[in-house]
């Protein structure tokens, strides 16, 4: 079952990253400002889950450890939207490939968390598959050690440290219990965002010209991504946090495969790139990916 769930977040992700797309270009959001809103709604929810779950009793440390994995799950956006703004997408968006390596990493030294000679095989097919699939093109100037790739290698990081500290957390306290204070330390993050240099004057002045669907649009898209987040969660609550960081990596493929329905069903919406050299190095990929998913679960 952690498996399913393990593939299930990333396919869930990958609607909500066309919603942003789509709030980002048609509405002209900024990236933080939805960051901020997401803290909201995490605050909201944490509240809700609090009392359909009860008040569950826990310790000081457990606290910290689950505040501060879902702080900095937002906080490590602020790295990668400063990557945005110095570089190109095409350049960065790929560079998040290198998150589950981090995870695999940390996940060794201070979980003890190891992987047959297979499984490494396996992981480094879908990191490199879910690599291909999220470049426009292969350039090998997306290595290139610009200022952009040390932000996204810092975005990463903190990543991976919010997923382990999960894990963490997640061993110590029932699953739906953990779900209250991941969203209070969300919110923390994201209110750490709106503070940050000028963007809470950003969010006043960006939130005033909203029209009512566009607030029908952040919600709907704030629910698919709670959604989300917490299938991810419990994925990790049952197996190993390395394995459910691989498995993100099926996050690019689904992605694709949502941008050809939306490019063809509502091209005025969402215009992907499908030509037809395209498509076949995705292909190939996606058959790399198999063959990775292969090595992984035999």
């Amino acid at each position: 079952m952690g498996i399913l769930f393990s593939i299930l977040s990333p396919a869930i992700f990958a609607i909500s990253s066309y919603i942003d797309k789509f709030l980002l270009e048609k509405h002209r959001i900024s990236p933080p400002v939805i960051t901020i809103y997401g803290g909201i709604f995490a605050f909201l929810t944490g509240l809700i889950m609090l009392f359909a779950t009860g008040f569950y009793p826990i310790d000081l440390r457990s606290l910290l450890i689950i505040l501060t994995s879902g702080f900095l799950t937002s906080i490590y956006l602020l790295p990668y939207y400063k990557a945005l703004f110095m570089d190109e997408t095409s350049r960065v968006i790929p560079l998040f490939q290198f998150y589950p390596i981090f995870v695999l990493i940390l996940s060794f030294i201070f979980l003890k968390e190891g992987f047959s000679i297979s499984q490494y095989v396996g992981s480094a097919f879908i990191i490199g598959s879910g690599f291909i699939l999220s470049v426009e093109k292969l350039d090998g100037k997306i290595f290139r050690l610009r200022r952009s790739f040390f932000y996204m290698m810092i975005s990463c990081i903190l990543f991976a440290i919010a997923q382990l500290l999960y894990k963490f957390g997640v061993t110590q306290i029932p699953f739906w219990n953990t779900l209250p204070y991941e969203g209070f330390g969300i919110a923390l993050g994201a209110i750490s965002i709106l503070f940050y240099k000028n963007n809470f004057g950003r969010f006043k002045k960006e939130t005033k010209k909203f029209k009512r669907r566009v607030f029908l649009f952040l919600t709907v898209n704030e629910l698919i991504y709670i959604a989300g987040r917490y299938t991810g969660y419990f994925a990790i609550s049952l197996i190993s946090v390395g394995i459910v960081s691989i498995l993100a990596g099926f996050q690019p493929l689904f992605t694709l495969v949502f941008g050809i329905i939306l490019s063809i069903c509502f091209p005025h919406i969402i215009k992907e790139v499908i030509s037809k050299k395209t498509l076949t190095l995705k292909f190939i990929a996606i058959v790399i990916m198999i063959v990775g998913s292969y090595f992984i679960f035999t």
